[in-house]
């Protein structure tokens, strides 16, 4: 069964390093659901550890999904020329 994983509200270069220490505890191999509920800035970095976890659990056989995204983080997203989906396929 899938863990969900509730994300802060600034996902930026600060959160990166706790984004990815958080990340390292997870069986990716069960799928996590990224709840965006909160976040109201995504970053570049953050992004390339979303995508990462996305690879590294479609690798394990996990699915991951990006839940709750806010107007904002689509336009966010849509600058670095991205969709939350093509964060979810790991930008394959």
């Amino acid at each position: 069964m899938a863990e969900n994983m509730k994300l802060p509200a600034r996902l930026d270069l600060s959160a990166a390093q706790q984004l990815v220490q958080e990340l390292a505890d997870k069986d990716l191999s069960a799928g996590i659901e990224f709840d965006a509920e909160e976040v109201t800035h995504m970053g570049a970095l953050c992004v390339q550890v979303l995508i990462a976890a996305s690879r590294a659990a479609q690798d394990a056989g996990g699915q991951v999904s990006l839940g709750n995204v806010s107007e904002r983080v689509d336009q966010q997203l849509a600058s670095l020329g991205l969709t939350k989906e093509a964060v979810m396929e790991g930008a394959r």
